[in-house]
C-alpha cells in the first residue's frame, strides 16, 4: 500500500513533472526559462494536494497525473485571463505614440530592420548576394516545368508528407520526383555558378 508520503517522493512524480514543465516551457504562452518555476510550481500544488490522495480508489501514477494535468489547465487559463484583461500589453504597430519634436510618430516608424532581423534571428543579406542568389533562382526557375514548379511549391507550403498526402501518392515518390530535379539542376549549372 502506497502512503500518502509517498505521492510526492515517487519516482513516476519527478519523471512527469520533469517532461510536463519541458512540454509546457516550450508552448506558447511560456518561455524556456521558465522550465524550473514550472516544476516547482508543479511539485508545490502536488504537495498541496497529497492528502486528497486514497490509495484504496486508485494508484499514485493516476493521482498525480491527474492533479499536474489539473494545474497545468489552470495555469494556461491563468495566463490567457491575464493577457485578456490587461496585465500584458499589446501595441498596435499603427498606435500614435509621442515623436521626438512632440509630433505624433507611429510604432512602425519606430521599429527598424535591424528590430525586425533581430526578432526573426534572420540575418541580413548584402544587396550584391541578394542581387546574385534571385540570378541564380532565375536561372534554375528557367529550367522548371510548371508542374515541378508547383510540386516545389507544395514542398515549401505543405512539407514532404502534406504534399504526399495532398497529391494521394507515397513520400518516397515525391522524395525521387525531388532528387530528380536536383540532379538535373545541378548537371545543368556545373561549372557556371558558385553554388553549384
Amino acid at each position: 500500500m502506497t502512503s500518502r508520503s509517498d505521492v510526492v517522493s515517487n519516482p513516476f512524480t519527478a519523471d512527469l513533472i520533469r517532461r510536463k514543465a519541458a512540454f509546457l516551457s516550450r508552448s506558447a504562452g511560456f518561455t524556456r526559462s521558465e522550465e524550473e518555476d514550472l516544476r516547482q510550481e508543479m511539485a508545490l500544488f502536488l504537495m498541496t494536494k497529497q492528502q486528497l490522495f486514497d490509495a484504496g480508489r486508485g494508484s499514485v501514477e493516476a493521482f498525480v497525473t491527474s492533479v499536474v494535468t489539473s494545474w497545468i489547465g489552470m495555469e494556461v487559463r491563468r495566463r490567457k485571463s491575464r493577457k485578456r484583461r490587461g496585465g500584458l500589453r499589446a501595441f498596435s504597430l499603427d498606435s500614435a505614440l509621442p515623436g521626438a519634436h512632440g509630433e505624433p510618430d507611429s510604432l512602425s516608424g519606430l521599429i527598424g530592420d535591424e528590430d525586425g532581423r533581430r526578432r526573426t534571428g534572420r540575418s541580413a543579406i548584402p544587396h550584391e548576394e541578394g542581387v546574385d542568389i534571385r540570378d541564380e533562382w532565375n536561372a534554375v526557375e528557367a529550367l522548371l516545368t510548371a508542374r515541378e514548379r508547383a510540386l516545389l511549391r507544395d514542398v515549401v507550403n505543405h512539407g514532404l508528407s502534406g504534399t504526399a498526402q495532398k497529391r494521394r501518392i507515397p513520400r518516397r515518390r515525391i522524395a525521387a520526383m525531388l532528387a530528380a530535379i536536383r540532379e538535373r539542376v545541378i548537371e545543368s549549372r556545373a561549372g557556371r555558378s558558385p553554388f553549384a
